[in-house]
């Protein structure tokens, strides 16, 4: 069920920035054009969107609070600023927008009924004034904030929630990924054997694995296990690892990270 309410929010994102897009599209016509009377369908087209747009958003609030509640988001800090962000965004944009085509529309009909009140210099200065501008950058720099939250997850300081203490060094290791976390950040293995990994993805449809990399640019990797939905266990089997400290990861979710330490053992019986 995850994956199909964040498919409905996806359709809702999409749908939202259709809609939006032709409120925005009639901001930058209106900059170039002088006919009142074209001006004033322009302003009929914008408002037309407006019932779309609203429902739009509801589904895209719809699917994402309910993926949000499947995924175990709410713990995480990147959902919250991400509310903010389109929040403020959403409220600034209507703060600016919304005066501009009032005061565009009066003029525009007053002109197009005849009237001598208002004069083609003060529509064009209107026009041509820099409030589109700035709208178009305020929903342009919003939306690129969402998606690099929505991205990257960042968790902005805030405490993950995970043990730092290591599990003693062995040959089968175990961790834990739930609510989008792992259970350790530190992870111990012996040295010149083959190791096991009892992966518990405990994160109901969400998909997570455990990769093994030489460092955390994460170029070179020493082992990649496969990616499942939860609630499922797999159990991985690593190729024998040199002694040294290394790092490992969530490929799908790469906050979800640590070290993973391999130390040197007893040798083994008749070694």
């Amino acid at each position: 069920m995850y994956r199909w309410w964040v498919f409905v929010h996806l359709i809702g994102v999409f749908a939202f920035l259709a809609t939006h897009g032709v409120s925005m599209g009639v901001l930058f016509r209106l900059r170039g054009e002088r006919d009142p009377h074209r001006i004033n369908e322009l302003l009929q087209l914008s408002s037309s969107s407006i019932q779309a747009f609203y429902v739009a958003l509801g589904v895209l609030l719809l699917g994402g609070i309910t993926a949000g509640f499947l995924g175990h988001w709410w713990s995480q800090a990147w959902i919250w600023v991400a509310i903010g962000f389109l929040v403020v965004v959403t409220m600034a944009m209507y703060a600016m927008a919304r005066p501009y085509y009032q005061r565009v529309g009066f003029v525009a009909r007053a002109m197009a009924g005849g009237s001598q009140a208002v004069s083609e210099e003060q529509l064009e200065e209107i026009l041509r004034g820099p409030r589109p501008l700035v709208v178009a950058g305020i929903g342009i720099a919003g939306l690129v904030a969402i998606l690099y939250l929505m991205m990257f997850k960042p968790s902005f300081g805030a405490s993950s929630g995970t043990s730092a203490v290591p599990s003693a060094p062995s040959a089968t290791v175990e961790v834990t990924a739930k609510n989008i976390k792992f259970d350790r950040t530190t992870l111990q293995a012996l040295a010149n054997q083959a190791i096991t990994i009892v992966f518990h993805n405990a994160d109901p449809g969400i998909l997570h694995n455990v990769a093994i990399y030489s460092d955390s640019s994460a170029k070179q990797s020493l082992f990649v296990g496969s990616t499942f939905n939860g609630p499922k266990t797999e159990t991985y089997h690593v190729p024998a690892l040199s002694p040294g400290t290394f790092y490992f990861r969530c490929d799908v979710h790469h906050q979800m990270n640590g070290t993973f330490v391999v130390v040197a053992g007893s040798p083994s019986p008749g070694g």
